[in-house]
Order: C-alpha cells, then sequence, then structure tokens
C-alpha cells in the first residue's frame, strides 16, 4: 500500500513494473510516429491495462471503455479522467508510475471528451484514438499480444491460481448441486486470489451436449458437470475448462461414447498446443489443422459448432483461428485453444516462448493438480491434456 486511504490492487514488482511501462510508451510513441500523429489516446480498457500493466480504468466491467484514457506524445504521458476517478487510477491502480504520469481531470459535471482532452494537451488535431481509428487499433491489438518478460511472469501466477481453483471446485461438485451453486464457489474462490471472473459459463448435463456458451442457471447436477473459467488479473486473462461425471452406484464409469468425443476433443487441442510452437502460421492454417485434427477422429465438421480458440492477453481471446483474420503464431504468447464436441471441451492457457537452451516450448499455465490426464504425442512432442474426472458417490 503507498498511502494508508489507499490499496493496491495488485501486488506490482513496482521496479518491474515502470520498466515494462515505460517500454511500452516508447512502442506507442515509435507506432504515433509510424502512423504520422501528434498524439495518441488509449481508451479501451484492454489498451489502458496493457500500457499500464494492469490498471482498470473501468467502472461497469461489462464494458470495453473504462473512465480514464492514457494520452501520449513526444514528451509527456498523462492520465484523461475526471475527479471521480483520478486519485485511485493515480494511487491505486497505476501504483509505481505516479512520478511517470500527468493526471488531466475534469469535474464529473462537466468533464469534455478525451479527444477534447488530448486536443487542448497538443495543440494538434492531428490525433488518434484507439476507439475510432481502427489502424491504431489493430497495431496496438499486435503488440498487445506480444508479452513481454513481466508479463510471462505474471501470466504464469495468474494461469497456476485458475488451474487449481477450477480443480478443487470441480472436485467438489455433488449431485444435486445448481449450476449457479457452482458458479458462486468458482466466483468466491477467484475473487478471494484478486482474480476477476470475466466469463463464467457452469453446464449439467444435457446442457452441455446443446449449449456452447452455457450461463449458469438454475438447473441441477444429475451426472455430468462442466465448468469454464476466464480470470483476469493486472489486465491479463486466463482460460480453462474441466469437466466431471459422476456415478452413484457400483462399478459404473463413464460412458464410453463421451469418453470418445472427450478424446477426439483432447487430440485437438493437442495438435493446436503443438502447432502453437511454430512461428508464423497464420490464423487460418491454424483453423485447417484442427479441421483435419477432427476429421481424423471421426469428427468431421465439429469445428462449425464454435471457435478453437487463439491468443490470449489482454482479452480473453485476441485473436481466434480464422481465414478471415491476417495474424500469426508468435514467441513470448498466450494461447487458449478451446476444441469442442458436443458433450464435451478441451481448454487451457498455454504460453509459447524460448528456454534457456534456445529451445521453444509451449508450457501449460493452468494446470489442476493431481488431476487424471490423457497423452497425445504430435510429432516429437507428447502433450498431456486433462481427462474427464469421475466422481463416484
Amino acid at each position: 500500500m503507498n498511502k494508508h486511504k489507499y490499496m493496491d490492487a495488485f501486488d506490482h514488482d513496482v521496479v518491474k513494473r515502470k520498466a515494462d511501462f515505460l517500454h511500452k510508451v516508447a512502442q506507442v510513441r515509435g507506432l504515433m510516429q509510424e502512423l504520422k500523429h501528434d498524439a495518441v489516446v488509449l481508451s479501451l480498457s484492454a489498451n489502458f491495462a496493457w500500457i499500464t500493466s494492469g490498471a482498470r480504468s473501468y467502472v461497469f466491467m461489462a464494458t470495453e471503455g473504462g473512465a480514464g484514457s492514457i494520452y501520449v506524445d513526444s514528451t509527456q504521458v498523462a492520465v484523461l479522467t475526471n475527479e471521480i476517478e483520478g486519485h485511485k487510477l493515480i494511487n491505486e491502480e497505476m501504483r509505481g508510475l505516479e512520478d511517470e504520469v500527468t493526471l488531466v481531470q475534469d469535474p464529473w459535471y462537466a468533464q469534455r471528451s478525451h479527444t477534447d482532452m488530448a486536443k487542448e494537451l497538443s495543440k494538434s488535431d492531428s490525433i488518434a484514438v484507439d476507439v475510432t481509428n481502427s489502424e491504431l487499433s489493430g497495431r496496438l491489438a499486435e503488440l498487445r499480444s506480444t508479452l513481454t518478460e513481466y508479463e510471462l511472469e505474471v501470466f504464469r501466477a495468474l494461469g497456476k491460481d485458475c488451474g487449481e481453483i477450477i480443480g478443487q471446485v470441480a472436485r467438489a461438485v455433488r449431485p444435486t448441486m445448481s449450476e449457479w451453486e457452482i458458479a458462486g464457489q468458482l466466483s468466491t474462490n477467484m475473487w478471494a486470489r484478486g482474480i476477476t471472473p470475466v466469463v463464467m459459463l457452469v453446464a449439467a448435463d444435457e446442457r452441455i451436449d446443446t449449449i456452447r456458451h452455457p450461463l449458469p442457471t438454475k438447473k441441477r447436477v444429475k451426472n455430468k458437470a462442466m465448468l469454464v473459467i476466464c480470470g483476469q488479473r493486472a489486465g491479463l486473462i486466463a482460460s480453462t475448462t474441466r469437466l466431471m461425471y459422476i456415478t452413484t452406484t457400483p462399478n459404473a464409469s463413464i460412458p464410453d461414447d463421451l469418453v470418445r468425443r472427450h478424446e477426439a476433443a483432447t487430440y485437438v487441442d493437442a495438435v493446436l498446443i503443438a502447432n502453437t510452437r511454430h512461428t508464423g502460421v497464420k490464423a487460418g492454417d491454424m483453423l485447417k489443422l484442427a479441421q483435419d485434427a477432427y476429421a481424423e477422429k471421426g469428427f468431421d465438421g465439429e469445428w462449425k459448432f464454435h471457435h478453437q480458440g487463439g491468443c490470449a492477453a489482454y482479452k480473453s481471446r485476441e485473436w481466434v483461428a480464422n481465414p478471415s483474420i491476417n495474424r500469426v503464431t508468435g514467441l513470448n504468447q498466450a494461447y487458449a485453444w478451446n476444441p469442442s464436441i458436443a458433450g464435451t471441451k478441451s481448454e487451457d492457457t498455454v504460453l509459447c516462448y524460448k528456454n534457456k537452451e534456445g529451445e521453444v516450448v509451449v508450457e501449460v499455465t493452468t494446470s489442476s493438480p493431481d488431476w487424471p490426464m490423457i497423452e497425445h504425442t504430435i510429432g516429437d512432442l507428447t502433450i498431456a491434456r486433462p481427462k474427464i474426472l469421475h466422481l463416484q458417490f
């Protein structure tokens, strides 16, 4: 805590955070010069979080915008906001960066647009705002996707916590529990570790077969449950999915067809994870790899019912595997592939980077301790993916 009346939003290493911030400001200034603007304004909450290493500019969580923007020109960086939010943004959300920015705030009842505030600061009309300038927005998305060493460190810790939480809650699922109750347990455990549940999906039994994005309902668990979380901390978002099957009679087992479907989904996931090591693979080519893997396992066309996932950072998916997306795989990036087949799904968040020996590796960050696993060998790499957990009562 930096002052008694303020509380830290996240336990940052302030030295690393400051270095990270200055590096990103330099990147934005380079982009600003390349695009021939006198100043740029980052108003989208994902971009605000990225440049500040995780500051939350929003009040209403379900929005892409926020109550503050970051202004950058060739000589200064400013926070544009109102008098309600200014002191909080500087002293809590941007702890360690206070001396690197200027606070520009209007009264809440007479606040100008952030664009107008930026024009006054820059004395110029040549200003690009990420909300309205698609070229700037696209280039910032590329910068967001390539993680710094500090971001990799933060992501790794976030993934570890998400994997532990979903595994713990999954093991506590019991017959007659409602999807709402399960979601409540997930949410409670996430908030307790400083993780914002930005996506919370829970499905019981036949809802897993028919609903690909199952928002929690009052439905109660009989035999099968699927838990999905996207957890955000310091701006970064990790995603993971776990499935459980419950039996209450002796010697009962998971149905063979469900096992077959899940084995196929995990195989597609393993193919995508293994090929993430190859940098420069187009988004459309990653989709083709998934399509071929589905067909190989006897589920040709299943890919049509849900996207297959993609790159993750300050959005749950910065881009998804799709021929219309002009993006490629790269190092120092996070990926959350999520192949699904009716009744099942496989999903974790991995980091792709070079280790100390210079080898490209993929590291699963969201592993759940002691969870049963299935292994798939893809080329020279063996990938372990979570099985369906069998709970017997």
